[in-house]
């Protein structure tokens, strides 16, 4: 059964001709939750992190392989941005209407989302599948990396490509 939180999503990707498959499944909270999601058809899974600066006034979504490590240093670093710190639950539904466990880019539909810079990782662009949920964490859709890139142009916000070094090539 389609949640009411997911209906603005899916009506997004109809309105840009982006096809999906959907799945519906546990609670999915963590990347070793969605490890078999979308396997059927060769999705990956990225992390997807609410960020923020040291004044709470720049607001940031990237999109990170999953099994890539996050280093704040890294990625400040890249946007020229002195600190970056996870945004707290409040402002995750403040600016993107989601609950922890649930960030997604489809969140980018929240009226409050306009300010958020999208960050994506170059290897996320290029998958060729990438499994991202509906704005629930109960059901995720398989959509190519292209019609992502489709829908994150879409939405209007600032968007930003970033390639993040694996672990190995930071040291």
């Amino acid at each position: 059964m389609i949640d009411e939180r997911e209906k603005p999503a899916l009506a997004a990707l109809e309105k840009l001709g982006i096809p999906y498959k959907r799945y519906e499944h546990a609670c999915a909270l963590t990347m070793e939750d969605c490890v078999d999601i979308g396997a059927d058809v060769g999705a990956h899974h990225c992390k997807n992190l609410f960020l923020c600066n040291r004044q709470k006034t720049d607001y940031y979504l990237m999109l990170i392989r999953g099994d890539k490590k996050f280093k704040t240093a890294v990625v400040s670093k890249l946007l020229g941005v002195s600190r970056l710190s996870f945004c707290d639950a409040e402002q995750l539904m403040d600016k993107l209407g989601l609950l922890p466990g649930s960030v997604t880019a489809m969140g980018l539909l929240c009226p409050n989302a306009k300010d958020v810079t999208v960050v994506v990782d170059e290897e996320v662009a290029n998958f060729p599948m990438v499994c991202v949920h509906p704005c629930v964490s109960t059901a995720s859709l398989a959509i190519t990396g292209a019609d992502l890139m489709k829908f994150l142009h879409s939405t209007g916000n600032s968007l930003r490509l970033v390639n993040v070094p694996d672990e190995d090539a930071q040291e």
